[in-house]
């Protein structure tokens, strides 16, 4: 009896031990001949290989980091892994053998890949290098570095392999300027040269899902946008936060339109993954509500025509403008599908002869399978998904149910937005908001919640005296719901286990400061340290520092961590500061936010290089 008592102790303590495993599935890559999909699973360092012939995953590739992106060659021999997030790399695998054949250093946070047509260049979108990599598959090296604008996580070629469309993910403007919004990169390939860069729509941010045109004509590119100019009362109408498709036009250098993906009382919240359908539809995985969404090309391309060319009118909608505020255009041409999977994320097409044409199959963070919706004619009913598990994951803890609630919509008012929509991956957005709590008239630029529950008080002016507060307040106002304080605990501890990554600009700061010991004594001889101290670079207090303007100008200030500080411009409590130079230079009048103007250029950049590595 007593070694049974044992014995399962020694397993309840072995379980309670046992590290947590989560698959996170990913982007995924399609061998239609083969019917063989390859799927990153994100958290798990590997790829899943799954036969939809025999109708399960017969096998993994095993990684050394975290995949971010996978993609086939065109006759399916080669698979391309990107992963690893400081020391970014680009895995080669031959197929279907799945041995490495090369592993090719890149940047910072290797995401989408894109392969010439000839098969011999890849190029690799770095997002927090704010570089493309252009790689050379007969020498097995990067034999280019281009530099995107901020963040660039998605891209692809023109089907003619001259032109390479790049969405960077977030503005790169001050949060002062008239126009703020997300940008598209066009190259001229393969000279590598930008022939154009073209500016979302303002308020756009959050670029991430890309592709093409059958006919090669238009690349699409899903994105949220963002009404910061308006009071945060109220959600109805996508007051807030309206989630878009714009569509490019890459051979003119411009952008053709945008249009919504949202209904008048439902948001289609955080759209992201999207492929072009065999059917003639665009599927696009609307990873805020949970759902597929199925979008009817030919008939929506016909009345965006119509509408440019004068020969139909259309109530409220006059110009490209009208166009992209337009909550009812898209109606007739889209139907939602219900997903199993909690946070769609990629979507590839199926051909397949017996199914209308073919199927979507669709990945899902928050899920431990492939999910094949049923067929998404518009009009017909709920569909049920056809599933091939991936393999097998912990029960989710407290963390893991927060970073889901975290990118939940269903649980925000007509599911407009999620917390994502202004905290992406928990940091901030760009935007400058007037949220209610601190009084109207007077917005404020949004904050990264990194290490926001180890260094109170909240907010920009501290108005919240915790971060737990702040996240029960942010459920009440922000999503305008209610919800179980289970739901918001988990979020704390999501936000409580953030941790921050390394700096991109730490290899430059090693190769000229060596353990950052000059920055280090320009920090504490700038007098910086007198308020940026401690673990979290933060005294925890509110001061005025001379940054105020106008109704601000005695205002005091929360005490910001300068913990990966690098990640989150622009700043300043306006984001009127693009760059930590203009911080410590434009911005920082009498010398009152540090000892700088003394300084000579060469200090400055030790100083900001060293900031930049916290």
């Amino acid at each position: 009896m007593k070694k049974n008592l044992w014995l399962l102790l020694l397993l309840v303590f072995c379980a309670a031990s046992s590290p947590e495993r989560y698959l996170s599935p990913g982007q995924i890559a399609l061998d239609k001949k083969q019917r063989i999909v390859y799927t990153a699973l994100t958290t798990d360092k590997a790829v899943a290989v799954t036969s939809l012939k025999d109708g399960k995953t017969v096998a993994r590739i095993e990684l050394e980091q975290n995949p971010s992106f996978v993609l086939l060659s065109p006759d399916a021999a080669t698979l391309f892994v990107s992963s690893g997030v400081s020391r970014g790399v680009v895995d080669i695998f031959a197929l279907p053998e799945k041995k490495l054949k090369a592993s090719i250093p890149v940047g910072h946070t290797p995401q989408a890949m894109a392969l010439t047509p000839d098969g011999k260049t890849l190029y690799v979108a770095n997002r927090f290098s704010n570089t493309i990599s252009v790689v050379s598959l007969d020498k097995g090296s990067v034999i280019a570095t281009i530099p995107a604008v901020r963040e660039p996580r998605s891209l692809c070629l023109t089907l003619d392999g001259k032109i390479l469309v790049v969405a960077n993910f977030l503005p790169a403007q001050a949060a002062t300027e008239t126009v703020i919004a997300s940008q598209v990169t066009l190259f001229d390939v393969p000279a590598n040269t930008i022939r154009a860069t073209l500016t979302l729509p303002t308020g756009s941010q959050s670029a991430q899902g890309i592709a093409i045109s059958p006919d090669g004509r238009f690349v699409y590119i899903t994105h949220l946008i963002s009404q910061y100019s308006l009071p945060a009362t109220q959600l109805e109408r996508g007051w807030m936060n309206t989630n878009a498709l714009s569509i490019i036009e890459p051979a003119k250098n411009e952008i053709y339109a945008t249009v919504l993906l949202d209904d008048v009382d439902n948001g289609a919240a955080n759209p992201d993954g999207l492929c072009y359908g065999g059917d003639g539809k665009l599927y696009i995985a609307l990873a805020g509500t949970h759902q597929l969404l199925a979008l009817d090309m030919v008939p929506m391309h016909q009345e965006i025509e119509a509408l440019f060319s004068g020969s139909k009118k259309f109530a409220y909608i006059k110009d490209k403008e009208g166009l992209s505020t337009s909550l009812s255009f898209t109606a007739p041409f889209k139907k939602r599908i219900p997903l199993l999977g909690r946070v769609p994320h990629a979507v590839e097409w199926l051909p397949d002869a017996a199914a209308n044409g073919g199927r979507a199959i669709v990945s899902s963070r928050f899920s431990t399978f492939l999910e094949i919706p049923a067929s998404a004619a518009i009009g017909t009913l709920a569909p049920v998904s056809d599933t091939i598990a991936l393999g097998t994951e912990s029960a989710p803890s407290s963390v893991r149910r927060g970073e889901l609630a975290f990118a939940d919509a269903t649980i925000c008012y007509q599911q407009w937005q999620s917390c994502v929509s202004c905290h992406p991956d928990g940091r901030a957005d760009g935007f400058n908001w007037d949220q209610q709590n601190d009084g109207l008239g007077n917005p404020k630029n949004t904050k990264s919640l990194l290490f926001s529950h180890v260094t109170p008080p909240c907010m920009i002016t501290g108005i919240r005296e915790s971060a737990e507060l702040a996240v029960r307040k942010g459920i009440i106002h922000i999503l305008q719901s209610t919800q179980p304080d289970t739901l918001a605990s988990d979020m704390d501890e999501y936000l409580k286990a953030m941790r921050p990554l390394e700096s991109p600009a730490l290899a430059e700061r090693e190769a000229k400061d060596p353990g950052g010991k000059k920055g280090r004594a320009l920090f504490m001889r700038a007098a910086c340290a007198k308020c940026h101290i401690g673990e979290f670079y933060t005294d925890m207090r509110k001061h005025n520092v001379g940054t105020g303007i106008g109704d601000d100008t005695k205002t005091l200030f929360d005490t910001p961590t300068l913990r990966e500080i690098w990640r989150t411009p622009p700043y300043l409590y306006d984001g009127r500061a693009v760059t930590l130079r203009d911080v410590l230079t434009e911005h920082n009048k009498d010398d009152k936010h540090g000892i700088t103007s003394k300084l000579t250029k060469e200090e400055l950049d030790t100083l900001i290089l060293y900031i930049s590595t916290l």
